[in-house]
This record gives C-alpha cells, structure tokens and sequence, in this order.
C-alpha cells in the first residue's frame, strides 16, 4: 500500500549515529601514555651526543679548510707559472708588486682567528694520534717545543702542541697506573677526573689515585717502601691547612695518621 512503502522508505533512510566520546578519551588517555613513555637523557647520553656533535662539525669544518688549502695551492702554481716565479720566490708579495705597478692597490686579507687556529691545530694533533705511533708522537711534540721555545710556531702549531701534550701525559698516567696494578680505566671516571684535577701536574697519578681511595673511604694497599720516611714537611702535628704541594711531599707513614688526614682532607676543600 502507498502508505506502508513510504513508512519502509523513511526506515530505510534512516542514520545510526555512535556516540564516539569514550573513543576520544581512549585516544587522549593512550596520547598520554606514549608521552610518558618518551625517552629520556642521562647526562652521559648528553655528553656523548654533545661530543659527536662536536667531533662531526670539526671533520666538516677540516674538509671545508682543505678543499680551500687545494684551491690555493692550484691558484699559487698557476700564478707561478704566469709570473714566472721560482719556488724561492713569495708569491703574495710578487702578485701585490705586479698590480701594484698596473696600479691597483690589493688590500690585506684578515689573518685566521685564534678560534679557528685552535680548531685546526687540535684536528691536527687528533690525525697524528691515528695515524702514528707514541714514539713518533712525541717526537713530533718535542719538534713543536723547540719551535715553541724558539718562538716560531703559530697559534695552530700550538693548539696542536698542547693537544698532543695531552695525549702524552695520559699515556705516562696510564703507565704509571698499571706499573702499580691499577686500572688505568679510572683516568676516564667524571669524579676521579675532577679530583685529579685539584693537584699540580708534577704529582704522580698513584699518589692522587691512593688519596682519592682514601678520600672514599677505601684503604690502599701500598708497596713496601725502601726510601726514607722523614717528611720534608715541618711541624705535621701542628698544621691546620695543608697546600697540594705539602701533600705531595707527606709519607704513607703521615697518611695513615688519622689527625693529619683529617686535616687534610679539610684542606682540600679549599683548592
């Protein structure tokens, strides 16, 4: 009948309509958890990606520098060829004469920043220490010191002095350490870096090593010694405060007096 097929047709054509509230809660309520489940840095994660960084910068900033170093080397040979200058000859200083004559006045070029020098020079010294062994090493760095004390190195020369310097003194560490049946991994501790760091660079490493033991609580099993056991330190008993040097020169014998030691590790924290 025309009224029940318009009574279908108006059924057929009707919506479902969900309520799809509690759909979005779980949605939000799930964004939450993935947040709280996001990743988090320790300082030594931050440390390592803010050394890759770094390490990735100065390769691209090396790169950058060489391509020029090639660029110049190609410009200086073809110069040389066009002028006619022998290898004796400076080509700067040839190049500002000939347009000098033509009557154009080339102005200085800026010298290399000191940051740049630095940046350089430790790129330097970080491509020695791949490429050869300790020996030649320190032969390079004995080549820069003479240099140095000649006062014919440049600021890159220099930072790759003090780099290579770097390297030689942990290498001396490391030995020194070992020499005694210490791991030589300590030398890599944050904390044991720090405290080593208060003391001058003439003391030894186990003697840091043996008082950072102490310092922690730990005792230090000490080989017996056969060189005197007098202290070159005056009036032990009555000092208050001792210098990094005075610790230096105090015997295992004063270390172990409970007195003196608390003077100074009282001391120390005044370095």
């Amino acid at each position: 009948m025309p009224g029940e097929d318009n009574e279908n047709m108006e059924k057929e054509g009707e919506l479902t309509v969900t309520d799809t509230t509690n759909n979005t809660d779980t949605n939000s309520n799930s964004s939450k958890e993935t947040n709280k489940e996001e990743k988090t840095f320790t300082q030594e994660d931050i440390d390592r990606i803010v050394k890759q960084e770094k390490a990735r910068l100065e390769r691209k900033y090396r790169r950058d520098e060489e391509s020029k170093l090639s660029k110049a080397k190609q410009l200086e040979s073809t110069l040389r060829s066009g002028l006619g200058l022998t290898e004796e000859d400076d080509v700067l200083s040839k190049v500002k004469e000939f347009y000098k004559e033509q009557g154009v006045n080339i102005p200085d070029s800026q010298a290399i920043s000191d940051k740049d020098a630095e940046i350089l020079g430790r790129a330097d010294a970080n491509d020695f220490i791949n490429d050869y062994d300790d020996e030649e090493i320190e032969a390079r760095a004995n080549e820069l010191a003479i240099k140095q004390k000649q006062g014919k190195t440049s600021a890159r020369e220099d930072a790759e002095f003090f780099k290579l310097g770097e390297y030689l003194t942990e290498k001396l560490e490391e030995k020194d350490l070992e020499a005694n049946g210490i791991d030589a991994s300590i030398l890599k501790d944050k904390d044991f870096k720090k405290f080593a760091g208060r003391f001058n660079r003439n003391t030894k490493m186990t003697e840091i090593y043996e008082l950072y033991q102490k310092v922690n609580g730990k005792e230090v099993k000490k080989p017996a010694s056969t060189g005197s056991t007098k202290s070159t330190v005056p009036n032990n008993q009555e000092k208050e405060y001792y210098t990094p040097e005075e610790v230096d020169k105090l015997t295992s014998k004063e270390l172990d007096n409970p007195t003196i030691w608390k003077r100074v590790r009282e001391s120390m924290k005044r370095w």
